[in-house]
């Protein structure tokens, strides 16, 4: 796994990560999202693919 490496202004208990959107995707997100809530949808949306994953769950089949 990659280690973090946090400036001293960074907030504490998250990590930046750059990802990769197709143009097509991204501007999808941002028409969902609406103006200013783009990382609050993307984390949203990553909260909701977990639990559908979690084991025992019945959002997974």
């Amino acid at each position: 796994m990659q280690e973090k490496k946090k400036p001293n202004f960074d907030r504490t208990k998250s990590t930046m990560k750059n990802i990769r959107f197709e143009d097509e995707l991204l501007e999808q997100i941002e028409k969902a999202a609406g103006k200013g809530n783009f990382s609050k949808w993307v984390k949203e949306a990553c909260r909701l693919k977990l639990l559908s994953e979690l084991p025992g769950s019945n959002r997974n089949k």
